[in-house]
């Protein structure tokens, strides 16, 4: 086995060695990827007492990997990871846990823990090989007293039990970020979450339908949630999904110090999450442009005085221009049916993604974004509604351009001042002046 590979010591005075718990482990998992040993090597380069805090802040694994690569670097990308994607040989989530079992100088630091599949396609199937059991993500966050921040992004998450008894307990998460293309991983994460006292930001993604009754089972105490953000997606919209989904969440969140509220999609059932949250401040409604108006229940009476932000998401796809005019119509009939009560800002996410054929350049996309927002000239719809939002303050356009290719990931296009121009002339042309004066069109961040 090569040795100019393997983690040193930092040549300089008062440097330190990795904790060799940690470099035997690596020693024993990647002997024979020259790869990964070299990245470890270069961060090991770099290990200095006053930089650990930085260095060991963010720990991500990838969830189906057959070679595991603990990344302690803060900066590093997922699809950076040298991995090799073939048939899971084993569970990367217990040697990721025996990794930090292994090292109190490595639990003392993380303040980040992340799983994230570095390729979408990768992402996991709700089979024994693949999933993560919720005892070993109860020992791994155990293992991290510290800890801030958990990403659990297209992971499946089973429960072959209740977790261990006051586990969690007292604790508090900045932020928790769950997703999967399977609705059953909510049924293993409360457990959890009900152990916690407290998540700031808690940010929930459920791809398919979900079945009803999953919230009959009271849970031992209810986790509250100060900024809940709720993505509900269907490929078509099914009532009952959508009613349980939101009850569910009103039957395990403490939702009574809850300020902010997202909800992904305009569905039925997400006024529930409003009415169970008597603090709230600002509730976000997000709209893709491709389903039609719901018939939605209305907004609770007692939020006629309170002053909402509201937030809706426009993705075009690929657009013709003919279909342009209509997917606006949509989404301002859907905003001016759904609420209720005053505004006082409103947020326009606008997304273009393009399909990129063979040879087109990056010229030719830039003219397709201007030749579509050409076409948007339907704004009737928009300024009825806008003059009854008698205490409006702002209107914001963030605007994002993405290049798609065939499996391909979306590419994002930087945007120019003369796009941003273009589009804020496109918009104030349907616009009355005390409307107009208060548009500002700005790139997403």
């Amino acid at each position: 086995m090569p040795t100019d590979h393997l983690p040193t010591p930092n040549s300089r005075p008062g440097a330190a060695r990795l904790p060799q718990e940690l470099v035997d482990k690596v020693i024993d998992e990647l002997h024979d990827d020259h790869v990964a040993l070299k990245q470890c090597s270069l961060v090991a380069k770099n290990w200095e007492p006053a930089s650990s805090p930085l260095l060991l802040r963010r720990v991500l694994w990838p969830p189906c990997a057959k070679k595991i690569d603990v990344c302690l670097d803060p900066s590093a990308d997922a699809s950076s990871l040298p991995c090799k994607y073939a048939s899971p040989s084993h569970n990367s989530f217990a040697l990721c846990l025996e990794i930090l079992s292994s090292s109190p100088r490595l639990q003392r630091f993380v303040r980040q823990l992340v799983c994230m599949p570095p390729n979408e396609k990768h992402g996991l199937k709700d089979d024994a090989q693949g999933a993560l059991e919720l005892g070993t993500f109860v020992k791994i966050v155990e293992y991290l007293p510290h800890l801030e921040t958990v990403d659990l992004e297209l992971v499946v998450l089973r429960a072959e039990g209740p977790p261990p008894s006051g586990v969690g307990t007292g604790r508090t998460l900045k932020s928790l970020s769950a997703s999967s293309s399977s609705a059953n991983w909510l049924w293993a994460l409360f457990p959890f979450l009900s152990s916690l006292e407290r998540v700031q930001h808690l940010v929930l993604t459920v791809h398919g339908f979900f079945p009803q009754g999953w919230s009959t089972n009271p849970p031992s105490s209810k986790l509250a949630v100060e900024i809940l953000e709720c993505n509900h997606h269907m490929k078509e919209q099914i009532v009952t999904s959508s009613l349980s989904f939101y009850a569910g969440l009103v039957h395990n969140l403490d939702l009574r110090a809850l300020r902010r509220f997202t909800s992904g999609a305009l569905q039925p059932g997400f006024t529930r999450v409003i009415s169970a949250a008597p603090a709230l401040e600002s509730l976000g409604l997000q709209h893709n442009g491709h389903r039609l108006p719901l018939d939605l229940e209305r907004i609770p009476p007692r939020l006629a005085n309170v002053d909402v932000s509201c937030m809706f998401c426009i993705h075009l796809g690929h657009v013709v221009p003919s279909s342009a005019d209509a997917t606006w119509t949509r989404i301002w009939e859907t905003l001016r049916a759904a609420v209720q009560f005053p505004i006082r800002r409103i947020l326009v996410n606008a997304a273009f993604t393009f399909l990129q054929p063979a040879g087109c350049s990056l010229e030719d996309m830039y003219a397709q974004y201007e030749g579509v927002l050409s076409q948007i000239t339907q704004w009737r719809t928009a300024v009825n509604v806008l003059d009854s939002f008698e205490r409006l303050e702002s209107i914001t356009f963030a605007v994002r351009l993405n290049i798609w290719q065939p499996d391909s990931p979306l590419e994002p296009l930087q945007v120019t001042e003369r796009q941003l121009a273009a589009m804020r002339d496109t918009i104030r042309k349907g616009l009355p002046r005390r409307h107009a004066d208060i548009l500002h069109v700005k790139v997403a961040d």
